[in-house]
């Protein structure tokens, strides 16, 4: 019986195990192809190290995801939270243990690409009967596997848009249902801001225009359906109320001070799109600046354009269509449109983030056309011979336009628009339905492998003996001091190591992420950019001031052992000044080393004076940084700059000052600077920004890494020197001029430096951390004090004194900090998550009216 019932399910749902099982095992079959090796770019650099903090703290820890010292200096983490890992589908990675991250997102990355496709057919296949069914599983099929999904993929927090953008339009299709389907589109609306806000945004725009355009062309009342969409929209949103209102404010102190500036113009012409519609439009160039991705397979391609000669359709109807059709299109290249689709932002990397709608409306026009055509009329039939030529010959043409237009990707392409032409010439054949999704299936299938061929991935076992090694010396730490501190390495393979590796560190990769915090890091000349951060350029006066107690250093005889087991690292820093500091533990292939001179990350300081910093100006800023944290008037820098070179090698002077040019622009060019060190201690090198392409840099015969100086000052560690030591820093020209103006030699005075720090920290208070959003700390002030500390101001972050609320500021234009008056203190601080806690209330309360709302049944 049960067997039978099973035989019974199947034979009348299999289109739907079907929809969901090709585009699953299609995606996945290439992946475990390749050996499971799924990590590249931001799924390898950032997304991987957000969900191993999911998985370790979901259960274990759950309020890290409200703060977490992990994530940078300390921030909120509700908006990652909300952008990043909202999505259901996370839930399956605590079924996997660590060491098969990369295969648990391989899984939920199919299982998404899966559901699109079963959404997808669910929404179609209402438009057919029968045995046409199957041009319903041929369109899922297309949308689950087009241009966008098989591209922007290892963006798998989108992905969930994707599925739920068919459902939304059912939803709006169903409208008219009130009592049936009350529900529907407030949780889909819920549903899109939940899963992911960004994306979620632009489905639900879509949904406006989709909803305009039905209700133009229909006659219902309109006044009826206009309130059951605007009030379950409405309602949906509320409900969604605690994910959008805290990112809300997180991303007004991050994304939204980036570049916006308007202009009326196209970032490229807007027939480069059509590029798109070859197999295998893809690679690295694409991804970071290239055209959208929507590819829709030939068929749809030929179908969306014939719905515009149908004659089942109204004119009113095309019209309304083309309009909505050209919309999209337009909105790829021109400017306020592409603005209008990202919130207010150009994206940063993968281009037009809503292309996966276009794609979807045009396969929805060709799915109209099959629903409403038995036999394609002659005009048609000569269209769509006309369309192929035309698509063929521009193709051709454009051959070496771009770097994807290969010969072998157009000739496919060409290949799949003539069997696309002959399935409309014979569409009356009684097995064209199983022919046509055969040619769609092989297309999709031909254009993943294609596409993601031009894409190189990264080893598993990279990642997996990288976090191994690194959480085994970081949980030493935690019981070697359970204090509060941070942790940093000289070397990273991701910029987010901190919440994959356990450790509070410096280093943050986030689309959102605190603009002050980054301005701090800039000042203090530390490697940084729009949205990332990390210790690189370091000196003991930073570590000091931003607390780093620990640094974890790379062991040398590491490479005696096996390739396999070795930690590979994306970038290393030079770090020569961290010679003097204890070895807490060794490991393996890692040893621990103790900074002595680490502030802690909340201090008392004599007085709060106003501080200036100034752009460029690394080791300035941070010995003022310095000076008024401890009160002092020192200087920790002895400089030297560097002048008239003892060795030119086919070089000469220009008539500008420091400026230099090649004599054999084909021979190597070198110009050497000697000095001699006069105090112990370690020694930097000040650059310009300007220089990390201009020169290459060898110091006493060890080549220094000066790339990405991004765009301000650095200083790079070049060695650590006992007295009247030579010093020799050469230089080879990459350009045939170059200026070295502003170069200089600094040498830390470490002695005096250790004296001040040792003396300060003697006398401040040790601060205890309670949970990952509390903390508590004694402190008897003998006058009047200021409470200073390294952790971001907030205000969510409260600081009772003895009970009672004190008035927080903000100090180095960055952190938290409050006056202490003469006495006794018991001080507690707290973060308390405002935004998310009203957008809860507003949630329940929307929830509640939701209800009482819900019609009778009658």
């Amino acid at each position: 019986m049960f067997i039978t019932k099973i035989k019974i399910h199947f034979k009348n749902k299999y289109l739907y195990w079907l929809s969901f099982l090709l585009p699953a095992c299609i995606f996945a079959s290439y992946f475990i192809y390749r050996n499971h090796e799924i990590l590249t770019v931001d799924l390898g650099q950032q997304y991987i190290d957000f969900l191993a903090f999911y998985k370790n703290n979901l259960f274990s820890n759950p309020l890290n995801f409200i703060f977490t010292f992990s994530s940078g200096l300390g921030n909120s983490f509700i908006g990652t939270w909300a952008y990043y890992l909202t999505s259901p589908f996370n839930f399956l990675l605590l079924i996997f243990p660590k060491s098969q991250l990369p295969e648990a997102i391989l899984l939920i990355i199919s299982l998404k690409i899966g559901s699109i496709g079963l959404s997808g057919f669910y929404y179609f296949q209402k438009f057919f009967n029968g045995d046409n069914k199957i041009f319903a599983l041929a369109a899922s099929l297309a949308f689950s596997l087009s241009g966008f999904v098989v591209s922007y993929n290892l963006n798998l927090m989108w992905l969930d848009s994707l599925i739920l953008l068919p459902l939304l339009l059912d939803a709006i299709d169903k409208l008219e249902d009130k009592r049936r389907h009350y529900f529907y589109l407030t949780m889909i609306t819920f549903l899109l801001w939940l899963t992911n806000f960004y994306t979620g945004f632009m489905v639900l725009f879509f949904g406006l225009l989709y909803f305009i355009n039905t209700l133009l062309n229909s006659s219902f009342s309109k006044k009826q359906i206009i309130l059951q969409y605007v009030t379950k929209s409405f309602f949906g949103t509320s409900l969604a109320a605690l994910i959008l209102l805290p990112s809300f404010f997180e991303i007004l102190n991050g994304k939204i001070h980036s570049d916006t500036t308007l202009s009326m113009g196209f970032q490229f012409p807007p027939y480069q799109t059509f590029y798109k519609l070859t197999i295998g439009a893809f690679n690295f160039t694409e991804m970071e600046k290239g055209l959208p991705n929507i590819f829709l397979t030939s068929i749809f391609t030929l179908l969306c354009i014939l719905y515009f000669i149908n004659q089942h359709f109204s004119i009113k109807e095309k019209l309304l269509s083309a309009l909505l059709l050209t919309f999209l299109f337009f909105s790829f290249s021109f400017n306020p449109l592409i603005l209008l689709w990202h919130l207010g932002q150009y994206p940063v990397w993968y281009p037009a983030r809503f292309s996966f709608i276009f794609s979807f409306y045009a396969i929805y026009l060709g799915v109209q056309v099959l629903a409403h055509t038995q036999e394609f009329s002659p005009s048609s039939k000569i269209i769509s011979l006309l369309l192929v030529i035309s698509l063929s010959s521009f193709l051709f043409l454009n051959l070496h336009q771009k770097e994807f237009l290969n010969q072998t990707n157009i000739i496919l392409t060409i290949l799949f628009l003539l069997c696309s032409l002959l399935i409309l010439l014979f569409f009356n054949y009684k097995w064209i339905p199983v022919i046509f999704f055969g040619i769609v299936g092989l297309e999709v299938s031909i254009n993943l492998i294609a596409s993601l061929d031009n894409i190189s991935y990264q080893k598993n076992f990279d990642y997996t003996n990288f976090t191994k090694n690194i959480s085994e010396s970081t949980a030493y730490l935690h019981k070697y001091d359970s204090g509060l501190y941070r942790t940093e390495k000289t070397f990273t393979r991701s910029d987010d190591d901190p919440l994959s590796n356990d450790y509070y560190g410096i280093s943050n990769f986030n689309s959102i992420s605190d603009r002050s915090t980054i301005n701090l890091i800039d000042y203090l000349g530390l490697e940084n950019n729009d949205n990332s951060f990390t210790n690189n350029f370091a000196t003991p006066l930073s570590d000091s001031i931003l607390g780093i107690k620990y640094n974890i250093v790379p062991i040398k005889n590491r490479r005696k052992l096996p390739a396999e087991q070795q930690i590979v690292f994306t970038s290393a820093f030079y770090r020569p000044d961290l010679i003097r500091n204890k070895v807490v533990k060794s490991f393996k292939q890692v040893q621990i080393r103790k900074n002595s001179s680490a502030l802690p990350l909340i201090f008392i300081s004599p007085s709060h004076k106003k501080i200036n910093f100034y752009t460029s100006m690394p080791s300035a800023n941070q010995n003022t940084l310095f000076n008024s944290i401890v009160g002092k008037k020192i200087n920790l820098f002895n400089s030297l700059y560097l002048t008239n070179p003892n060795k030119i090698e086919n070089i000469k002077s220009t008539k500008n000052v420091n400026e230099y040019q090649k004599i054999n622009k084909s021979r190597i060019a070198t110009l050497s600077f000697k000095i001699s060190s006069f105090q112990k201690g370690p020694y930097y090198l000040e650059l310009p920004s300007n220089l990390d392409a201009d020169v290459s840099i060898t110091v006493n015969g060890h080549h220094l890494n000066n790339q990405d100086l991004g765009i301000s000052n650095k200083l790079l560690n070049i060695g650590y020197y006992s007295p009247n030591t030579p010093i020799k820093v050469t230089f080879k020209l990459n350009n045939e001029k170059t200026n070295l103006s502003g170069i200089r030699v600094l040498q830390f005075r470490e002695h005096e430096f250790n004296q001040i720090i040792r003396q300060f920290n003697e006398k401040q208070p040790i601060t205890q951390q309670t949970s990952p959003i509390s903390l508590k700390l004694n402190y008897t002030a003998r006058r009047d004090k200021i409470l200073n500390s390294t952790i971001p101001y907030s205000k969510n972050w409260l600081i009772l004194d003895n009970g009672k609320l004190l008035k927080t500021e903000k100090f180095a234009h960055t952190f938290l900090s409050a006056r202490l008056s003469k006495g006794k203190h018991h001080l507690t601080l707290i973060y308390i998550p405002f935004a998310f806690l009203i957008g809860l209330i507003i949630s329940i309360v929307s929830l509640i009216i939701i209800f009482i709302l819900k019609p009778k049944k009658t």
